[in-house]
C-alpha cells in the first residue's frame, strides 16, 4: 500500500510540475521592448514550419520545463513558425493561458499568434529548421494548423491526440509528415513517458539554426 502511494504521488508531483512548467514557459512575465526583436537578419531565414525555442532563462516556468529534458537543457518552451514576411508571422504553440485562467480552472489551447507576442518574455531564442520536404513537410504543416483550437493538455498524456502540450503538439506534426513515430525513444521519469523539449531539439530531422540573445533596454 505504501509503494502504491508513492507511485501515485511520484505521478502528481511529475503532473503538478510539467503544468507548472508549461504555464509560466508559455505566457511568463514580459520584458521591456528592444528594438528590432527579432533582428530582421533572423527573420529573413524564417521559413514556415521552422521550431522556435524560448530560451530556459525565459522565467521560471521555462526553467523548470527544461529540467525535463536530457541531453540539451537550453530550451524551456517550443512553438511552430507559420505566415511568412509579406503578411507577418505568427507562432502556433500550446498555451495553458494566463496562470490567473490556469488557477480559475480553465483551459488553454492551441493557439496562433504574432510573432512578437511568443517573444514577449524570451531573452533566448533558438531558431529550428524540421529536415522535412515535398508531401512530408506539407502533412507536417497541416498537421500543426489544424491542431490550433484543441485544448491543452493538462494531464500531459500522449495516449489520446484531442489535448495536446507543446512538445507533444510537434511530436505529432512531425509524425503525421513522417508517417510514422518521429520519436519513437521517448523520454522517461518516474515512471512517466513523454516528449521532452530534448526530444525535438536534438532529433535527427531537426537542425539548429541559430541562436539568438535579446539585448534588453535598460
Amino acid at each position: 500500500m505504501l509503494r502504491r502511494l508513492g507511485q501515485a504521488l511520484r505521478k502528481a508531483v511529475i503532473g503538478c510540475s510539467l503544468f507548472v512548467s508549461c504555464t509560466a514557459a508559455a505566457g511568463g512575465a514580459g520584458w521591456a521592448e528592444a528594438p528590432a526583436w527579432p533582428p530582421s537578419s533572423l527573420q529573413a531565414q524564417f521559413e514556415p514550419g521552422d521550431l522556435l525555442f524560448k530560451g530556459a532563462d525565459s522565467g521560471t516556468g521555462a526553467t523548470l520545463a527544461a529540467r525535463w529534458s536530457f541531453g540539451d537543457t537550453r530550451w524551456g518552451h517550443v512553438g511552430v513558425l507559420a505566415g511568412d514576411a509579406a503578411t507577418g508571422w505568427y507562432v502556433i504553440h500550446a498555451d495553458t493561458g494566463t496562470s490567473e485562467a490556469a488557477r480559475a480552472g480553465q483551459i488553454g489551447s492551441v493557439v496562433s499568434v504574432p510573432l512578437s507576442e511568443f517573444l514577449t518574455d524570451v531573452k533566448q531564442l533558438g531558431h529550428f529548421r524540421v529536415g522535412l520536404a515535398g508531401e512530408d513537410r506539407e502533412r507536417y504543416v497541416e498537421a500543426v494548423s489544424a491542431s490550433v483550437g484543441l485544448p491543452f493538455d493538462r494531464a500531459y498524456s500522449l495516449d489520446s491526440a484531442n489535448a495536446l502540450y507543446c512538445t507533444e503538439l510537434i511530436w505529432r506534426a512531425l509524425s503525421a509528415g513522417l508517417e510514422r513515430d518521429a520519436v519513437p525513444k521517448k523520454s522517461e521519469r518516474f515512471g512517466r513517458i513523454y516528449i521532452a523539449l530534448s526530444d525535438l531539439s536534438l532529433h535527427e530531422n531537426v537542425r539548429e539554426v541559430s541562436v539568438t540573445a535579446r539585448a534588453l533596454q535598460r
